[in-house]
């Protein structure tokens, strides 16, 4: 006969291999052969009071040449607090080759990010997602819009990533990612003037903004002529034209925010994701920090972004069950906790070179 003190420490045991903790999981120790690579990699002190050239009109001009100069409308828009400009909704960009598995989103109830964070979006291979939607640049004739001076808006991803669909409803992604293509994730919340902040055309959905936790299984397998990557941008750049018309800023100062997570750099090391975080205050210069590429079985990457710490946190887990419904604060403080390469971005620092920016990167739709 089992005692009920044994029963109720059993109970407590499964109950904690369901949920993630900071003793229970923690970032991996890296079973890599190279040298020099992380699994936990931290940026501090990300906020401050800057601004970003934010657009607000992008006028469309006409066919066969875009006869608006300028076409792109800005104006200067002034932010501060903790985490600024990236506790704005973010979104959460993919480019193959790669096969993605697993995608979770993880939010606090609260704008100060102390109670527990819950699971507000979801997504598994073979499903068509919990509040989340996959999108690209291809805009056009089937969903979204196109001009010839802001080439293709965003518009919803079809089922096998390769082209647009007229809407998600109904999809199931695969997660194969083929060799070249672009997907980013946004809820299924349709932006209206009141809720999507700059401007937006054609097929525009909102992100996550404040405080929030994504957490990706993905594999990039070696070959291929165009090399993977993840990055996060804020959401204001793919709802105007990711690779054209919008807040990104050139050079230094860096813009609206972004971060690249894991992002393979062509000429240079194959086997390596390089990191980077950009903002109104320039870059960090972490060109050198990288996580290793996983070419063969899944890799899990968690990445933080905490108002309340001002903190970023990107990690390389051994597991995660994408089941669970809620992390604890005290588990989000165990993540940013973990010991791993810490960069200040106290400073501004020059940019390192990124990856190329076509005005015209998605080709005319419906013609």
């Amino acid at each position: 006969m089992v005692s009920a003190s044994a029963a109720l420490s059993s109970l407590s045991l499964a109950l904690a291999a369901l949920s993630p903790s900071p003793s229970t999981l923690v970032a991996a120790s890296s079973s890599s052969s190279q040298t020099g690579a992380l699994s936990s990699l931290k940026y501090t002190n990300v906020g401050g009071t800057g601004t970003y050239q934010q657009v607000t009109n992008l006028l469309p001009g006409t066919f066969p040449s875009c006869d608006v100069n300028p076409s792109c409308i800005q104006t200067t828009k002034t932010v501060s607090g903790n985490l600024a400009p990236f506790d704005e909704d973010l979104t959460m960009v993919f480019r193959g080759p790669m096969t993605l598995h697993n995608i979770a989103v993880y939010q606090p109830a609260n704008a100060s990010g102390t109670s527990a964070w819950s699971k507000v979006s979801s997504w598994a291979a073979g499903g068509d997602g919990d509040n989340l939607v996959f999108m690209n640049n291809k805009g056009g004739s089937t969903s979204g819009t196109w001009s010839i001076c802001g080439g293709s808006s965003q518009s919803y991803a079809n089922a096998a990533f390769s082209d647009a669909a007229s809407s998600p409803n109904g999809l199931a992604y695969a997660g194969n990612l083929p060799d070249g293509q672009e997907v980013n994730i946004m809820t299924n919340t349709e932006c209206t003037s009141s809720t999507c902040d700059g401007f937006f055309r054609g097929t525009a959905n909102e992100a996550w903004a404040g405080s929030k936790m994504f957490v990706m299984e993905v594999e990039m397998p070696s070959g291929g002529s165009t090399p993977p990557a993840i990055w996060a941008l804020n959401s204001q750049i793919v709802r105007s034209a990711q690779y054209g018309c919008n807040c990104r800023g050139v050079g230094s100062p860096g813009g609206c925010g972004e971060l690249d997570i894991v992002e393979v750099i062509t000429g240079q090391d194959q086997n390596q994701g390089i990191s980077e975080l950009y903002s109104f205050k320039g870059a960090t210069g972490s060109g050198s920090a990288f996580f290793t590429r996983p070419t063969s079985g899944s890799a899990t990457y968690a990445v933080i972004f905490d108002v309340k710490t001002d903190q970023i946190a990107i990690q390389q887990w051994d597991s995660f069950d994408f089941g669970t419904g809620s992390v604890s604060r005290s588990e989000i403080d165990g993540y940013l906790t973990t010991s791993g390469k810490v960069v200040s971005f106290g400073s501004t620092n020059s940019r390192r070179s990124h990856r190329p920016v076509g005005f015209m990167g998605a080709k005319r739709r419906g013609l």
